[in-house]
């Protein structure tokens, strides 16, 4: 029913209209109740308030398709005073005290409003279904559908007490999902930044010396051992010095143990090398015991990951930079300029050529010879422009201005270590080339800018001439093929200084090729992380096009690209 019609029958005092008022908007005003008020039993008595406040005071509603705002205006000012009239008494209600859960339940909406800012809405519903089935019920109930702890008891056939400590519960449950999915999100965002950072590389091995047992007879420098005593003596000068290089594994760390063991002792703790009469017995019986573990040694030596002395920085085979070069720089020149046209008629009735006009006086004389339906409105602009160049004192040659801007250059490339000295690196660059013109003087000018976006695809060969600890010097010599991707030449028309129109075309621009080769110095603010400097002279090969630019002016160029770069 719509609600005017049913408020102009609550107005009549038709019972029936206000039952299917209150059925309509009672779910509503009690939560609009619950915003004020906790406990239950008092909500329910100022709901009762409200409607008997709105049952008899029809009669102040004048617009009745405002009747819901107007329901709930009376509803929140019912439920403020009641509030203020609970806070303002010494006691408390016995439900109150009885039902301990409510206080903390609301706490519980407190914090968990806070902790479910910024998860996404599907994100927590999916935690909502993974709760227990006992636990989602309440959950959405007392939450989704506004219902009160002694309406789900009935519904699903538990205590009051029982559905308050299951909503704690499933709350208490939400919160450390949603701490463990923002935990899962930082972890997601800092696990590359910190594997490009902070990868530790292995440490470097160390050689140690394994004791030997020295062969002496007894008597010369020490007493004889006894037959129960278990003793490891230096070896001689005459005896080779074995070495075997330590891992930092734990097999073999026992492996190497079991050979210490194997040369030193028997099974039974017994000296396994026993007093010999003469050298030569005793220099075989050391050359018995010795030669297992060199056999060993030479395993483990090949087993390793590093040798002896190298550094760690030789093994980073990879690596990613982004550099960035130009804009210090400004080519500005001066030169003849010439409007080239082609005649609408040929004076020797032969096909019209073009032809070029260099003078603004001859120039505004073509002009002025075209017909009137051919002369568009720039055309008039420009003839305009001519003209008051021509009246200037001075020269009558038509100059143009050029300014061309050093490139801006942005670059990411990917560098592969093929040997400790030589490299490979490619990836893409974006260069940017900008240029003004200006043709006239004193406010009769015609201006242009024109503006050229470079793709590039950089082949480069690395030669590392010096890899220190804090520095590295290397050198590199490449080619680049560039592509445009887009060029456009913007003009302006002024005339005694005031702009008259403007109009846009797109230009087409040159593939261009051109080789580099410069110096290169790194300094490693980290062992994965370093800042680099690479002057480079680039020569820029000849293309067929009329179009101007830095380039054209200056083939061979000084860069200074700078950036930063990363290995691995």
């Amino acid at each position: 029913m719509e609600i005017t019609k049913l408020i102009e029958q609550c107005r009549q005092g038709d019972a029936d209209a206000l039952g299917e008022l209150y059925k309509a908007y009672a779910r509503q005003m009690r939560g609009v109740c619950r915003r004020y008020i906790s406990d239950e039993q008092t909500v329910d008595d100022v709901l009762h308030d409200a409607f008997v406040i709105i049952f008899t005071s029809f009669d102040r509603l004048r617009n009745a398709q405002r009747a819901e705002a107007w329901m709930m205006a009376i509803t929140r000012n019912v439920a403020a005073k009641c509030k203020n009239h609970l806070e303002a008494l010494p006691t408390v209600s016995l439900d109150r005290m009885n039902d301990t859960a409510t206080d903390s339940s609301l706490a519980a909406d407190e914090d968990m409003e806070k902790d479910v800012r910024g998860v996404p809405l599907s994100e927590v519903m999916k935690m909502i279904d993974k709760l227990p089935e006992g636990y989602g019920q309440v959950f959405r109930l007392s939450v989704f559908e506004g219902m009160s702890h002694k309406e789900i008891a009935n519904m699903l056939g538990i205590e009051p007490h029982s559905s308050s400590s299951q909503l704690a519960r499933a709350k208490k449950m939400l919160r450390k999902m949603m701490q463990q999915y923002w935990a899962a999100v930082l972890l997601l965002l800092l696990a590359p930044v910190t594997f490009l950072l902070f990868r530790k590389s292995p440490a470097v091995k160390e050689e140690k010396p394994v004791a030997a047992k020295q062969n002496e007879e007894p008597g010369e420098h020490q007493p004889a051992p006894e037959a129960t005593q278990t003793k490891t003596e230096p070896m001689t000068a005459q005896q080779p010095r074995r070495y075997v290089t330590v891992d930092t594994t734990d097999k073999l760390q026992n492996y190497i143990a079991q050979i210490v063991d194997s040369i030193t002792t028997d099974t039974s703790g017994n000296m396994v090398a026993q007093e010999q009469t003469t050298n030569d017995t005793v220099a075989a019986d050391t050359t018995e015991h010795l030669q297992r573990p060199v056999l060993q040694h030479d395993n483990i030596v090949h087993l390793s990951l590093n040798k002896p002395g190298t550094g760690v920085r030789n093994r980073q085979r990879w690596a990613a930079e982004l550099a960035y070069a130009g804009g210090f720089a400004e080519q500005n020149a001066n030169r003849p300029f010439g409007f080239t046209e082609t005649p609408l008629i040929s004076p020797t009735g032969e096909p019209p050529s073009p032809v070029t006009f260099r003078n603004w006086s001859d120039y505004a004389a073509y002009l002025s010879e075209l017909p009137d339906d051919i002369t568009s409105h720039t055309r008039s602009i420009i003839m305009n422009i001519a003209l008051n160049n021509v009246g200037l004192p001075g020269n009558d040659e038509i100059v143009r201005t050029s300014h061309h801007h050093m490139p801006v250059t942005w670059s990411l490339a990917l560098r592969h270590q093929l040997t400790d000295c030589l490299g490979l690196e490619s990836g893409l660059s974006y260069s940017r080339l900008s240029s003004d013109f200006e043709l006239g003087t004193n406010g009769n000018t015609i201006s242009d800018q024109q503006v050229i976006h470079y793709v590039g695809i950089p082949m480069k060969g690395i030669y590392n001439m010096y890899e220190g600890k804090l520095w590295g010097l290397y050198g590199c010599l490449g080619l680049t093929t560039e592509i445009p991707v887009h060029s456009s030449l913007h003009t302006n028309y002024f005339v005694n200084g005031q702009y008259k129109a403007g109009q846009k075309t797109t230009l087409s621009a040159p593939w261009q090729l051109s080789t580099t080769a410069g110096l290169g110095l790194q300094l490693h603010l980290t062992p994965n992380v370093g800042f680099f400097v690479e002057p480079s002279l680039q020569y820029f090969f000849p293309t067929q096009s009329h179009i101007e630019s830095y380039r054209t002016e200056h083939p061979l160029t000084f860069s200074l690209p700078l950036g930063i770069r990363f290995t691995w």
